[in-house]
């Protein structure tokens, strides 16, 4: 089974982080997979290599296009090369509830008026909103990782496929991860010590890194002594936060890291927390957050987006949150989650005293979140979605998923019989 696979490729970014974890997973899956990069940086893992050297050669039984809103499309030409097409994209902003008309101001002449609120996430800071519907036409199926993301795209879905009767498909299923990587922390003390919050990734405004320090440095001076045994760490691969602040909060114990790391300092760095924060306006997925319940540690996010696919209290700490316009001079359009520093200063202090607790969710979410979110599940759950959503070709292309499939087991034993024979 011949499957393209357009869009970024980037340890850097999340759609390119993405991108590695899909084309991995579909070529373990047993698909015969061609990326194709829309941008490529360096450095490509390894194992995929490989998979980059291989040239297009159509026809395609599935071609996927990655990537977000502004960038879905695929051309008549390729279109007529693939059995079946699908966009799959994530996208952060919600529409603007439904109510009575706003105040809004021109952004070229400052001029206020009257307007009602636009019926779109994507307005007003997404390009070539003109030309997506007519983009989308020419997909048999649209994914969302999210019903954000989706409530966003809702007006943009065309009704019907181009040259088609039926309509164009839609359906939400969020990326997944690769939870192999992460080890469980066995070094974790839960009760001994500092407790260590954590935030981790691009941290810019969407994440609320700024909301997170003013909550901690809060509870330092309110709750005095009785907080002084508490961390807060923060790693940023983009410069939103800057290294003078561990001049200025040395005393509060907070620590501000704004470097690319490895690997294995991530995993020491999850393995040196408890908690990981995330008062973020919007998320597709989150990909840290995975990752660190992965490790045995717990996270407290916020109760939107993307986080609702995965979030339960059993493992995690929902944050309450309030929906505000993206742009206060224009309430009429995209909306996001605004999470008040009070309810940082809640959690934060809730996981302090009741660190049992903390520990017995992150126990817990070791071992549910891989079972739910790997890459391996979202894989099968795509090959679903593909047949239960798509007219004609979709059961098409679950078959012929299904027959390429690999079995584990089978895999298992040839790579040990290679290991014996002096094969590897």
């Amino acid at each position: 089974m011949k499957v393209l696979v357009k869009g970024p490729y980037s340890v850097y970014s999340g759609y390119g982080q993405d991108g590695f974890g899909m084309i991995r997973a579909l070529s373990k899956w047993g698909c015969d997979v061609y990326p194709q990069p829309t941008n490529l940086d360096v450095p490509i893992p390894r194992d995929l290599l490989p998979l980059f050297a291989k040239s297009l050669e159509p026809p395609f039984d599935l071609t996927i296009n990655h990537w977000s809103p502004d960038q879905l499309g695929i051309r008549p030409e390729a279109r007529e090369l693939t059995r079946c097409a699908v966009a799959w994209t994530m996208w952060e902003f919600a529409p603007c509830p439904p109510g009575p008309p706003v105040e809004v101001a021109d952004r070229r002449t400052g001029a206020r008026h009257l307007e009602k609120p636009k019926n779109s996430g994507l307005i007003p800071h997404c390009p070539g909103r003109g030309s997506l519907r007519r983009r989308l036409s020419l997909f048999d199926l649209v994914l969302g990782y999210d019903e954000v993301t989706m409530d966003s795209l809702g007006p943009y879905i065309p009704q019907t496929r181009a040259g088609k009767k039926e309509p164009v498909a839609q359906g939400i299923l969020q990326g997944g991860y690769e939870s192999a990587d992460w080890e469980v922390s066995r070094d974790r003390d839960w009760h001994n010590g500092d407790f260590t919050y954590l935030m981790h990734g691009a941290l810019n405004a969407r994440k609320q890194a700024w909301t997170t320090i003013q909550a901690f440095v809060e509870l330092k001076h309110e709750k005095g002594e009785a907080f002084e045994a508490s961390r807060l760490a923060l790693h940023s691969t983009l410069p939103g936060l800057f290294p003078e602040l561990n001049e200025i909060y040395r005393s509060q114990k907070i620590t501000v890291y704004i470097e690319a790391w490895d690997h294995q300092t991530v995993q020491a760095f999850y393995n040196a927390g408890h908690v990981l924060l995330s008062p973020s306006r919007g998320e597709g997925k989150n990909l840290p957050a995975l990752e660190f319940l992965t490790t045995g540690g717990t996270v407290a996010v916020t109760d939107w987006g993307g986080h609702r696919n995965w979030l339960n209290e059993a493992y995690a700490y929902p944050l309450a949150y309030r929906l505000t316009p993206t742009w206060p001079d224009r309430p009429d359009a995209a909306h996001d989650a605004i999470v008040s520093v009070e309810e940082v200063k809640r959690v934060m202090w809730h996981t302090f005293t009741h660190r049992g607790e903390a520990r017995r969710k992150g126990e817990l979410g070791a071992r549910t979140i891989p079972a739910m979110c790997d890459w391996s599940v979202v894989t099968e759950s795509l090959f679903r979605r593909i047949r239960d959503l798509v007219p004609y070709n979709g059961s098409l292309i679950y078959d012929m998923a299904m027959r390429c499939r690999k079995d584990p087991d089978e895999e298992a034993h040839r790579a040990l019989s290679a290991v014996g024979s002096g094969g590897m």
